[in-house]
């Protein structure tokens, strides 16, 4: 029975009385609305999913985001709250092509030596490629969790991350047979983890073909079950755009298209702890430079073709664009 969940947080299985469970004023008067804030109205400590198809450099914009929540620069045009180091737990790429590219991000965003100290030591990878150890098993027809929640939790809870991210999530369940179950005991997994590091956990999920294909930017985009989405209480969707895309959004004023460049629509599908309806982010990528834009918000009057125009309310959501280098 070693594959089934080892100590961790401690959670009182028996039912309490209800004597107990009665908050004291101190309890009522601490308790949060929402958990700490690392990215504002972009990244909290709970758990979270990256959704988008192949091909659309997730990974490679997963490593400037964290270099910039290192450095504790703006991400997208958003505050980063709460800078700290990210721990990527890795089972697609190599341990030696995440570091390549986290060298060719940091070239591009000319840093000063002791910021790029910052970023190699704050960008940490963890390679099980080829290994079997996942967070979710079957045992005799049921999905069970593993040890690696809490053995995560135990490794660094005296030097907690402010992201641990998985990558892909594919490739730390059980099964995809038992979809909705295996997505379950992962965002159980996951609450494990964030409740012993107070940490976002991140996984990153691929698309289904239909939704690639449609282009749709909803919580529900990725493939496989809806568990994991309606368990995540943010998600993010990535989606290339291209000229001929029949969904009619056009690049905000700035983001122009160039053959030396790509350009990917961020959407916040689902963040439960903030205003809804948050404009999407235009990300412009050229080699490993990132430059983002803000999505313009358009009045009913006008069309889908035609030009809208930045409200009071949308400038106090992102800038129009974010800096790709810092100051050193």
């Amino acid at each position: 029975m070693d594959a089934l969940v080892a100590e961790g947080p401690r959670i009182e299985t028996r039912p309490p009385s209800r004597r107990v469970l009665i908050p004291s004023d101190v309890e009522i008067a601490g308790a949060a609305l929402a958990p700490r804030c690392i990215v504002d109205r972009y990244l909290y400590a709970d758990v979270a999913q990256v959704v988008a198809p192949f091909g659309t450099g997730k990974t490679t914009l997963l490593l400037y985001e964290a270099a910039m929540i290192a450095l504790g620069a703006p991400l997208w045009g958003l505050r980063i709250e709460q800078p700290g180091w990210t721990l990527f737990v890795t089972a697609e790429d190599r341990r030696e092509r995440l570091l390549a590219r986290l060298r060719e991000i940091v070239a591009a965003l000319e840093l000063s030596e002791v910021q790029c100290r910052r970023v190699f030591d704050s960008v940490i990878f963890w390679d099980l490629c080829g290994s079997s150890l996942k967070l979710t098993q079957l045992i005799q027809g049921n999905v069970v969790l593993t040890r690696l929640a809490d053995d995560l939790g135990r490794a660094h809870r005296d030097d907690r991350p402010a992201v641990v991210t998985f990558d892909p999530v594919v490739s730390f369940g059980a099964s995809e047979q038992d979809v909705n179950d295996n997505e379950q005991a992962l965002i159980t997994s996951a609450r494990r983890i964030v409740r012993t590091l107070d940490c976002c956990v991140r996984f990153v999920h691929h698309t289904g073909q239909a939704t690639a294909r449609a282009a749709i930017l909803g919580p529900y985009s990725g493939r496989g079950g809806s568990a994991l989405a309606d368990g995540s209480r943010m998600t993010t969707v990535l989606q290339a755009w291209n000229p001929d895309d029949e969904s009619h959004r056009r690049p905000p004023p700035g983001c122009k298209p160039d053959p030396e460049s790509s350009i990917m629509i961020l959407a916040r599908a689902k963040l439960s702890y903030a205003l809804p309806n948050l404009p999407e982010l235009w990300i412009k990528r050229r080699g490993y430079a990132f430059e983002s834009f803000v999505e313009l918000k358009r009045s009913p009057e006008e069309g889908l073709d035609q030009p809208g125009a930045l409200t009071s309310k949308d400038l106090d959501h992102a800038p129009s664009k974010a800096p790709t280098t810092l100051a050193s």
